[in-house]
């Protein structure tokens, strides 16, 4: 992997913990807390700037995305599953939305108890300008990597995350190694 050529890029010799076990052998584990930072120096400052730029949260954007991509709304658990947050979250986050006329909740045609969330036309035009900004600043946080190189890293990480998934999925969860005894 070759990285592309940009003068704003920071130095190369950068002083983290990750780089600082370059000698020790464990390249598992600092690919881990490399993948780690740069998951959370990315997440960190799209938070920051959605907040900056639209007063909004990283999970309001989230919850809105969900809806954005499903017109005709999402039940409440459905929202909870997709996001990965207890549906105690969801609610609080929709209260919010919804005092401030972003999302309209409507009864389940299909569940006499089940409520669905939607966007209303003023939070889909909320929502599509923070994700235009947010795709931009995305594609400005990757802009040291070649097309050549993200589409590598892409399929690195499909393959790792695929393993996994059937790794876990089938086989149950492994069963962890005896950890060493030290007498």
């Amino acid at each position: 992997m070759v990285l592309a050529r940009n003068t704003s890029a920071p130095n190369r010799g950068i002083d983290d913990f990750e780089t600082r076990g370059a000698g020790s052998g464990h390249g598992d584990l600092r690919l881990w807390l490399r993948m780690m930072a740069v998951h959370k120096l990315v997440t960190n400052e799209a938070r920051r700037r959605l907040r900056a730029s639209f007063n909004m949260s990283l999970s309001r954007f989230d919850l809105m995305a969900q809806l954005d991509s499903h017109s005709a709304g999402l039940r409440m658990g459905e929202i909870s599953n997709r996001l990965m947050v207890t549906t105690g979250n969801i609610t609080g986050l929709t209260d919010e939305l919804e005092a401030e006329g972003l999302v309209k909740r409507s009864a389940d045609p299909h569940s006499r108890r089940a409520l669905l969330v939607r966007l209303t036309p003023k939070g889909k035009k909320a929502f599509r300008a923070a994700a235009k900004a947010n795709e931009s600043w995305i594609a400005e946080f990757f802009s040291v990597l070649s097309a050549k190189d993200k589409k590598a890293m892409f399929e690195i990480l499909g393959a790792q995350k695929a393993f996994l998934q059937i790794r876990w999925q089938h086989a149950g969860r492994p069963k962890p190694r005896p950890l060493p005894r030290f007498e």
